[in-house]
């Protein structure tokens, strides 16, 4: 195999990331159209932005296992398809359950995605430099708000909403075609061997998978990412709203504040995880280059966060959702990477528990932002500024319990017949 081909494939999953966050983002984008037209309240568009959870974080924890069984490459190609279907049937939406279902299907059909697609791309790379390539990935979440704002806001003010969302869906058609040839191509054979040769060496059962799940690594690595997902998902549902009603800004200039912080916050996300995985090279210790990096990025994003609400005007917005942006980014991208390393040999079932309850914060999140504004009735702001307070106060939290219960060394597999304490 070429070393082309692993670029070829980290391109192709780049850009299914940008297919995945758009389609996540545009209710939040078409939120102002879509209560109007249906007639909702800010609670019961919560429920819309919580719907998308329902299933998603269970997607996450089944597709994560189903992936070590059916395969990377076929999951994802299943899961374009779902997309492609959840978004095309918005086109005939009239009400609100049919709204609620569409967003349903599709948290079922994304809920696999970033496990699938890390578990895919850690065959490719190495681990000393599986870091930039998961980053890479996050990087089209990112990439896929900042590109794609300014193109649904047009296209939703020109053409309706439920266009847009038609529209989302045939890009996952079109990569979904892509795919049949490119998901056919293998890892090298180098690396398929070393996972082979780790597999044959011992055996995982049930048990290891419960103590590694139980363990205060996984408990508070996945706590802290439970946390900063609350920001993902805040902005994806209120905060174009909260840009336009409270801060005043109209719906042009609040795709372009969401489109430049996220593509600014995506390129500093990257920095930060090379500068993670240069020191992982150098210490050669997991918790030093991803547990201590991981919280001190959380810490920095629950107290920049805090600012946002004090800030006006599209430069300091810009520059405060910018940071946090990077953070979150980073955040989201070294601790899957720390949390493959308890169990190698089931990247997908330790990912896929990851991802699924660190997404699970999504479907009770929206409901609670939703609560807020509606409760401070004539004075939104409060509600908007409340749930962001709150939310920085937990970023803060979960960073200093994964720092104070997180140790430097731990029992591991080391894929002999017995467990090493190795320094992380």
């Amino acid at each position: 195999m070429k070393s082309w081909a692993k670029w070829i494939i980290l391109l192709a999953l780049f850009i299914m990331s940008i297919i995945n966050f758009a389609e996540k983002s545009i209710t939040g984008l078409a939120g102002t159209h879509i209560m109007k037209d249906l007639d909702l309240t800010s609670t019961q568009f919560g429920i819309v932005g919580s719907s998308f959870f329902w299933l998603f974080s269970i997607a996450g924890i089944i597709g994560g296992s189903l992936s070590d069984r059916l395969g990377t490459g076929k999951l994802l190609a299943i899961m374009a398809i779902i997309w492609t279907i959840s978004q095309s049937m918005v086109l005939f939406v009239s009400s609100l359950p049919l709204l609620i279902f569409s967003r349903v299907l599709l948290g079922a059909g994304e809920g696999a995605f970033s496990a699938t697609a890390v578990s895919h791309i850690s065959k490719w790379f190495k681990p000393e430099s599986r870091g930039l390539a998961i980053s890479i990935i996050n990087f089209g979440n990112v990439v896929g708000i900042a590109v794609t704002a300014p193109i649904m806001v047009f296209l939703i003010s020109n053409y309706g909403w439920k266009q847009a969302f038609f529209i989302s869906g045939i890009f996952s058609f079109v990569w979904f075609i892509c795919w049949l040839w490119l998901g056919r191509l293998k890892a090298p054979v180098s690396l398929e061997e070393e996972v082979s040769k780790q597999e044959s060496k011992q055996k995982i059962n049930r048990k290891d998978i419960g103590k590694a799940l139980r363990s205060p690594f996984f408990i508070f690595t996945t706590l802290t990412s439970f946390v900063a997902y609350t920001l993902i998902v805040f902005n994806l549902t209120f905060n174009p709203s909260y840009l336009h009603k409270v801060k005043g800004l109209s719906e042009q200039q609040t795709a372009m504040v969401i489109a430049i912080s996220g593509l600014i916050g995506a390129i500093l996300g990257l920095v930060l995880s090379i500068i993670s995985d240069r020191l992982y090279k150098k210490t050669q210790s997991l918790w030093k280059s991803r547990t201590l990096f991981t919280a001190i990025c959380a810490i920095l994003a629950g107290i920049l966060y805090s600012i946002y609400p004090l800030v006006n005007g599209s430069g300091p917005i810009i520059i405060i959702l910018s940071l946090v942006n990077a953070l979150v980014v980073t955040i989201n991208t070294l601790n899957p990477t720390a949390v493959t390393s308890l169990l190698p040999q089931r990247r997908g079932v330790m990912t896929g528990t990851y991802y699924g309850l660190m997404s699970s914060s999504g479907i009770i999140a929206p409901i609670i932002f939703g609560k807020l504004i509606q409760d401070s009735g004539t004075n939104p702001a409060g509600g908007f500024s409340a749930s962001i307070y709150g939310m920085s106060v937990a970023m803060v939290t979960a960073s200093i319990l994964m720092l104070l219960f997180v140790k430097q060394k731990r029992q591991v597999t080391t894929g002999k017949s017995d467990n090493k304490i190795v320094n992380l």
